[in-house]
């Protein structure tokens, strides 16, 4: 990467850590990367992504999409096998519930989406957030079995969740997290949240 380089803004501090307590959700470098796989698939479908909120959902059930698969109809088969062929399991929430790990991911993701737009490689629009051209640029590079997996499952989430309307989403999710204490604020908070106008940190200023 050249002068996006997510390291050099925030370095990883992976010598500092217990090898076990690494996780890739700790590292910031792949949670942002991972966000900017999901803009880009999102503008190859005409997505719009309206919401932080939205971006939660869509961000976490692309790396859970057999959450959003209840059914056994030939489109419900066929992206289960898609999934399956792309390398997702369909035991994947072994060391937390559904809801509790949505919680956890939702409260960083604020802080990721004003890091990708202050790199340039996310804006927000009239409508909601979209990457950039640099960013889509830049999406295009990544390159691994897991973006290419992570892809397929963005496109299948994205098909099944961008129509619903805000309400029937919100019902939609408390069903399949549970509707538990630690979600009630979270699907009370209407699409109101916003990136920080300067999102610009402190661990920004030091990569600078």
């Amino acid at each position: 990467m050249t002068s996006h380089n997510f390291e050099d803004a925030a370095p990883a501090p992976w010598s500092e850590m217990p090898p076990n307590v690494l996780s890739p959700e700790d590292n910031s470098t792949f949670r942002l990367a991972r966000m900017l796989l999901l803009f880009d698939v999102a503008k190859s479908l005409g997505k719009r992504v309206q919401s932080v909120d939205r971006l939660a959902y869509y961000e976490f059930f692309s790396d859970n999409p057999f959450v959003v698969i209840e059914g056994d109809s030939a489109r419900d088969r066929a992206d289960r096998l898609a999934l399956e062929l792309a390398g997702f399991s369909r035991v994947q929430l072994a060391y937390a519930s559904t809801g509790q790990r949505f919680a956890s991911r939702r409260r960083r993701l604020q802080h990721d989406l004003a890091r990708l737009v202050a790199f340039g490689l996310a804006e927000m629009t009239t409508d909601g957030y979209a990457i950039t051209d640099e960013g889509s640029a830049l999406s295009s590079d990544l390159r691994s079995v897991y973006a290419d997996a992570y892809r397929a499952s963005a496109e299948i989430v994205l098909r099944r969740l961008a129509s619903r309307g805000n309400k029937a989403l919100d019902r939609d999710v408390e069903e399949w997290l549970g509707y538990s204490w630690l979600l009630v604020d979270l699907l009370d908070e209407v699409g109101d949240a916003h990136a920080p106008t300067d999102p610009i940190d402190d661990e920004l200023k030091e990569g600078e």
